[in-house]
């Protein structure tokens, strides 16, 4: 009976502290210490803390603390770091009994968790960390209490948690996130789900993300391990859509031994467009002690109608010495084949090393090998990772751009077009200037003519170019020499010096997103003949001698461009031939209207081309360009029998000239109508040059011209006859005319 009597008393008693404690949870008020939580947490944190909704204690059917609506400040009470629409923490009631804390369950609605990195490498949530400042003094508390924390589950509902880099210019964002995750306890096994959208800037990307897996977390020494872990993504990054990634594998990190190990890890990539790609690490293991493990092998593959591409990729497991990590052996090879690309395709070969500098932050890779049939060497250097910053140096014995020119999908023909892998220079806000004058639609960014910029150009960048022998588009170049740079959406070719056309070149030239572009060449010792085929397609001048070229202009279309160009251009050259006219010939036609000028025949016209040339010994001259309109006033052509000179304008965007040629007789050559012409020495005949490039015509106003002539003898004869001496003249005579010889005589010629 005692002991019946025992049990009975117990359980009373239990009773009693289950009612007592029933009756002190539900008589608890816990809004009345909103204000010390308030005041805790700005004396611990500098923060404020934010409380908009009730805190309520709830006992069945668990003991929970729910909490409405809060927010909590940046570090020093400034922006915003976190907030919540709701909270319920659920706690076991039986532990409770014995002095011990249990948690069932936190369950977090509408949270959002903004983090940023500053410029200065702070974050603003330096603060929070252990030894991050507050009441501590900025030492870890390692008392022991984080181990004997126990969740039993947590759940997160529509939750957005961000991250911002200032210096890096970078921003993610997860949205709409849900996680779900058993028990919480230190060097307990549990597992984990979660799912979201993903979006960020650099790279461009916006997936659907789903997370499953187990995990191990040591809350003391944070040692974490995640087993069977499987990632999804689906969605767009870059300039990939419909993107399917999935990686599996186990990864195991040791914060306080420094340690980063990798067991059977799988990445595979899948596009809609053909792209497929995978990349394994079956064993990676870093640690302070060195690295092993086995070689990390890649393989892209594109598969497409018109082109197909198979690219490996092999790197050998790091050795590690501190925070930097070698890569003692490199390989990648590369075919690519179909439409627009040699029939055998293009093959790439490399081998190298390359190594990183997770404390400097930076980076180095060297290549040697072969591009088809051609020798390379590359050698890059990331100076700097966020933002990134590259400095190489590239070499080749011969490289035939004209070879790779159906890479990019654009025809071979169809020089000047926008490429679009390029970063084309768009049209400002509203299209203006892209409507014609009746007022049809602005001119879309991908126009035939539009000028594409590469990506490179917001890439900061600085490297040197030397090539052997280069062809692109027809041109051959020897001991070819560049210095480029770029970033801020420009690339400037600060240096380019080659052999070209049987001379040299010197060139700069810059190319802007903003669509402000420079160009500056200077030709010495070429082939004018060749230069004009190969750069402008037209066969105008023969000779050799030097060109220059010195001209900026802004536009975001190669006809806008040419609208607007400015600057200065100049040539002279040596013992060569003005095509499309023979400037004898007109000579001798005018001669000939000039006896049938009484009707007959007022001008002389015909069309330029025909295998007509005008030989010199030598021709310059130089031009002002404004606007896109080059014009010329000195024009000093020199041949045994004529002098040459001229004025007028070339439209460099219409493709039209509109031209004056003077030509005087200086001389008799038999064989070339010297002697016919020896009448109009001394006489300056104006030789109209007009039209399209593609279909010149010359005019001489043979009236206006015997006009001008008959002028100039009778003034010459009345000198003679008045004075009584000879005056400078194409002929003498013994005897002086009377006027109307004079004008007899002129009439007759």
């Amino acid at each position: 009976m005692r002991l019946r009597h025992l049990w009975i008393a117990m359980a009373a008693l239990a009773g009693l502290a289950v009612l007592a404690v029933v009756v002190l949870l539900a008589t608890f008020d816990a809004n009345r210490y909103k204000p010390e939580l308030i005041e805790l947490v700005a004396r611990r944190t500098g923060r404020t803390l934010s409380i908009d909704g009730a805190i309520a204690l709830g006992v069945l059917p668990r003991v929970g603390l729910t909490i409405g609506a809060a927010r909590l400040s940046g570090p020093e009470g400034k922006g915003e770091f976190a907030q919540l629409d709701s909270a319920r923490i659920d706690v076991a009631l039986w532990p409770l009994l014995s002095r011990r804390v249990v948690v069932e369950r936190i369950t977090l609605d509408g949270l959002k968790l903004e983090g940023v990195r500053y410029r200065d490498g702070r974050t603003n949530f330096d603060d929070l960390l252990p030894g991050g400042g507050g009441e501590t003094g900025g030492k870890p508390q390692r008392d022991g209490s984080a181990a004997a924390i126990v969740i039993a589950g947590l759940q997160l509902r529509n939750a957005t948690l961000g991250w911002r880099d200032e210096a890096a210019d970078t921003q993610w964002r997860l949205q709409q996130a849900n996680l779900e995750s058993d028990r919480i306890a230190s060097g307990e096994p549990g597992s984990i789900r979660l799912s979201g959208r993903l979006i960020g800037n650099s790279p461009m990307i916006d997936v659907a993300l789903e997370l499953a897996g187990d995990y191990t977390i040591d809350f003391g020494t944070l040692a974490t391990r995640l087993s069977g872990l499987e990632v999804e993504a689906r969605g767009r990054m870059l300039a990939a859509s419909e993107l399917h990634a999935r990686l599996s594998g186990d990864l195991n990190i040791e914060p306080a031994s420094g340690r980063f190990e990798l067991a059977g890890s799988r990445l595979a990539v899948r596009t809609g467009d053909g792209i497929e790609a995978t990349v394994e690490a079956p064993a990676l293991a870093l640690g302070a002690g060195g690295a092993s493990g086995k070689p990390i092998d890649a393989r892209l593959q594109v598969r497409r109608k018109t082109r197909a591409i198979d690219a490996t990729l092999s790197v050998s497991a790091p050795t590690r010495a501190q925070q930097r990590f070698e890569f003692g052996q490199i390989r990648a090879d590369a075919s690519m084949t179909g439409a627009g690309l040699p029939p055998d395709g293009i093959r790439l070969s490399l081998t190298g090393h390359g190594s990183v500098d997770a404390a400097g932050r930076t980076a180095t890779l060297a290549l040697d090998g072969r591009a088809d049939a051609s020798t390379v060497r590359a050698r890059i250097a990331a100076t700097r990772f966020a933002p990134l910053t590259l400095r190489y140096e590239l070499q080749a014995d011969r490289i035939d751009v004209d070879r790779y020119r159906g890479i990019g999908g654009t025809p071979a023909s169809a020089s000047g077009t926008g490429s679009a892998t390029g970063r084309t220079a768009a049209a400002p806000a509203g299209g203006a200037g892209g409507a014609s004058a009746a007022g049809s639609a602005p001119a879309p960014t991908g126009a035939a003519d539009a000028i594409a910029v590469p990506p490179i150009a917001d890439l900061d960048t600085e490297g040197s170019l030397r090539v052997g022998a280069l062809r692109a588009a027809g041109v051959e170049a020897a001991n070819v020499v560049a210095a480029i740079r770029s970033g801020q959406g420009r690339i400037a070719l600060t240096r380019l010096d080659a052999g070209v056309f049987g001379g040299r070149l010197d060139a700069s030239a810059t190319l802007a997103a903003t669509g402000r572009h420079a160009l500056r060449m200077k030709l010495d010792g070429v082939d004018a003949g060749q230069v004009l085929r190969s750069l402008a397609e037209r066969d105008l001048l023969e000779g050799r001698g030097n060109l220059s070229l010195d001209v900026t202009g802004t536009g975001r279309t190669v006809s806008a461009l040419k609208r607007s160009l400015d600057g200065t251009a100049a040539l002279a050259l040596r013992d060569g031939a003005l095509a499309g006219i023979d400037l004898a010939d007109v000579l001798q036609r005018v001669r000939g209207a000039l006896a049938a000028v009484r009707g007959k025949e007022a001008a002389v016209e015909r069309a330029a081309g025909d295998g007509a040339k005008t030989a010199f010994s030598s021709l310059n001259a130089s031009f002002a360009i404004r606007n896109g309109v080059a014009h010329n006033d000195d024009l000093d052509l020199r041949s045994p029998l004529l002098r040459v000179g001229g004025s007028g304008r070339i439209d460099l965007a219409d493709g039209t000239l509109d031209y004056v040629a003077r030509v005087s007789v200086v001389g008799t050559l038999s064989g070339q109508g010297g002697a016919e012409l020896a009448a109009l020495r001394g006489v300056t005949v104006p030789v109209r040059l007009n039209g399209p490039f593609a279909s010149l015509s010359y005019r001489v106003d043979v009236a206006g011209l015997a006009l001008d002539t008959a002028k100039q003898a009778l003034t010459r004869r009345l000198q003679e006859t008045l004075t009584g001496k000879s005056a400078p003249g194409p002929a003498q005579r013994d005897k002086p005319a009377s006027p109307r010889e004079l004008l007899e005589g002129l009439l007759r010629r």
